[in-house]
């Protein structure tokens, strides 16, 4: 979830990222949250530091 939009936003280098961080994550409210990050960012960068705060 999540990674193919990233990948079709920001690249594969955000979207391999944003996988990395997803595979750790088991709160389906968090992965919602980060999803909705996608949407807002405006870079790879940003939706990356955003959902390491998250």
């Amino acid at each position: 979830m999540g990674s193919r939009q990233a990948r079709l936003k920001f690249g594969a280098g955000a979207a391999e990222a944003l996988s990395g961080l997803l595979e750790g994550i088991t709160d389906p409210e968090r992965v919602a949250r980060i999803g909705d990050l996608i949407i807002e960012c405006e870079t790879g960068a940003e939706l990356l530091e955003r959902a390491r705060e998250d």
